[in-house]
């Protein structure tokens, strides 16, 4: 049985980064999943952490308001309220996380090694293809 699930969506604010006692790095973020048309638009909001290599680049790369694809399993936890009655939360365990391409061009800055949406301010975009080497790598 499988708990794999895929939600294209706005970060709702900048990750929260932060560190295990054993040093593993971890990022939180929310997720707003907006659908329907008009005065009908629900929006569902999900907790996402991410664990390792992978959260740390999440820090790195996306901010408040990018539209990324998320993909992981859900984990619901349990909790007891002030009032001692039980709680439930459910977070995103994310496996992986893309810009996604539909409404935004991105491009790699390869002078900070992170993913910037064109026209940010304060990034300079390289001109031409930034993948391109003046030498060849064999």
């Amino acid at each position: 049985m499988s708990n794999q699930i895929t939600v294209t969506g706005r970060i709702g604010k900048d990750p929260e980064i932060r560190f295990t006692t054993g040093g593993m790095c971890v990022a939180e973020f929310s997720l707003a999943d907006t659908w329907g048309k008009d005065d009908k638009k629900k929006t569902t909001w999900h907790n996402c952490v991410a664990f390792g290599q992978l959260a740390e680049n999440i820090v790195a790369s996306v901010v408040k308001g990018k539209t990324v694809i998320v993909s992981g399993r859900y984990e619901q936890d349990e909790y007891t309220k002030k009032d001692g009655t039980k709680g439930k939360t459910t977070k995103l365990i994310v496996d992986e996380c893309g810009p996604s391409l539909r409404f935004d061009r991105w491009v790699c800055d390869q002078t900070e090694a992170t993913m910037a949406q064109v026209g940010q301010v304060g990034r300079r975009i390289p001109a031409g293809n930034p993948f391109e080497d003046d030498e060849p790598a064999f």
